[in-house]
């Protein structure tokens, strides 16, 4: 008994090093922007005109890539819909990166007022940096790319609203 208790106290301290020593290991945080990031990728609306940049100019943008098969993804949409309806100087781009746009907006499906639903390739996404959904970006007032964060967030709770202060 009291060498199982060893044993199993030697196997925490092991796992409790390895996440200190690596912090990949951990739970993703927010990550500042790659001074080599690629321009953002291609996102267009519902009507398939292309969104572009210099429209968004002056407003702080949170773009969220979401799929309507991410569960994450699904559970992250409403407190994203809570925090645009709290923040006017916000635009939030809810881009999905289903390959059949129909699942997009079925799950959308007016559900969500307040944000914007687009659409973007998943492949150009990953491309961009994304390696699992949801994947969000946070750009400031002057177009410049401020925060990325590689998981979902209750964007309306104190966490999210801090990430964003960084884009003020």
């Amino acid at each position: 008994m009291i060498i199982a208790a060893a044993r199993l106290r030697r196997h925490f301290l092991v796992a409790a090093a390895c996440l200190a020593a690596f912090p990949a290991f951990a739970a993703p945080r927010a990550r500042p922007p790659v001074s080599h990031n690629p321009s953002l990728p291609q996102i267009s609306e519902g009507n398939g005109m292309l969104l572009r940049a210099r429209t968004l100019r002056g407003h702080t943008v949170l773009i969220n890539f979401w799929a309507s098969w991410c569960v994450a993804c699904r559970t992250e949409l409403p407190s994203l819909d809570r925090l645009a309806a709290k923040r006017r100087d916000l635009v939030v781009i809810a881009a999905s990166v289903d390959t059949d746009q129909s699942a997009a907006l079925k799950s959308f499906a007016g559900r969500y007022p307040h944000l914007r639903l687009a659409f973007a390739s998943l492949e150009r996404v990953q491309q961009y940096g994304a390696l699992g959904m949801p994947y969000s970006v946070i750009v400031d007032k002057q177009g410049r790319e401020v925060a990325r964060m590689p998981r979902a967030l209750e964007w309306d709770k104190t966490e999210g609203t801090n990430l964003l202060e960084r884009a003020r």
